[in-house]
């Protein structure tokens, strides 16, 4: 697909057609001189997109941007292809499994019965007398989760359908967030193209993440980086609604008041 893409002379970094392209106005946000391990985020040491098939070269999706804006500690992990035809799969799947034995921390962003928010969990942990061992043990491994939400719910069942252990955990957007997703202010930004009737659902895979990093440095070390995600957001859907047109009327639409 991503050949057909160069063919096409389209960009194979932000799957937009060339008169499109972001890219130049959304840079990596990742510096040489960044302090942590992987050179990008503070207490993170990989994030991990674990993406549908059906998402990769399309216009609308917004983890593309993650994945562009840190390429360093970013892994795209595409559904469906088996770790020996994918480093990134099996690193994914050590993670988990590493997260599972307390060898390592992992979170993992999802909306399941048992996810907390990142500062219960942290709270948590500070009060546990259980460590966690391994050379990572002071940052965090992040897994997102990429795709429509009937997608998401297959995907996390399929690769991680362990309860929450050890150094294995749900996390989920702190509630106040939440609450602001799901109502009607229209000046809230990182609502994605595609329509959800739970308003909250709509929500961008880009967003959820920049919110969850957010989250994860209540210091406000994130800031800089956050505001330029959010920007970046807005560059992208403009971009995508130039390309893809105005909606289209539904049938039986036209004449109505």
């Amino acid at each position: 697909r991503l050949d057909s893409f160069a063919r096409n002379k389209d960009c194979r970094r932000c799957w937009l057609q060339k008169r499109h392209c972001v890219c130049g106005a959304c840079p990596p946000l990742e510096g040489d001189t960044a302090t942590t391990s992987c050179g990008g985020i503070e207490h993170v040491n990989r994030l991990f997109l674990l993406t549908h098939h059906k998402e990769i070269c399309m216009v609308v999706d917004t983890a593309k941007i993650i994945l562009s804006s840190f390429p360093n500690t970013t892994r795209l992990v595409i559904n469906g292809i088996r770790s020996e035809f994918q480093p990134s799969m099996r690193e994914m799947l050590d993670v988990y499994n590493d997260a599972l034995s307390g060898r390592s921390k992992c979170l993992i962003l999802f909306p399941t019965d048992d996810a907390k928010t990142f500062d219960d969990i942290e709270n948590e942990i500070i009060g546990s007398s259980v460590a966690v061992d391994g050379s990572r043990q002071n940052g965090w491994d992040v897994i997102v989760i990429d795709g429509t939400w009937q997608q998401a719910r297959k995907m996390h069942s399929k690769y991680f359908p362990d309860a929450s252990n050890a150094g294995l955990h749900r996390v989920q957007l702190s509630s106040n967030v939440v609450e602001l997703l799901g109502g009607d202010d229209g000046e809230i930004k990182g609502h994605q193209l595609r329509r959800h009737p739970t308003k909250w659902r709509e929500i961008s895979t880009h967003e959820a993440t920049r919110l969850l990093l957010k989250d994860m440095h209540p210091g406000g070390q994130f800031d800089e980086q956050s505001a330029a995600m959010s920007q970046y957001q807005e560059i992208l859907n403009a971009a995508a609604r130039r390309q893809l047109g105005p909606p289209r009327e539904k049938e039986g639409s036209k004449g109505q008041a």
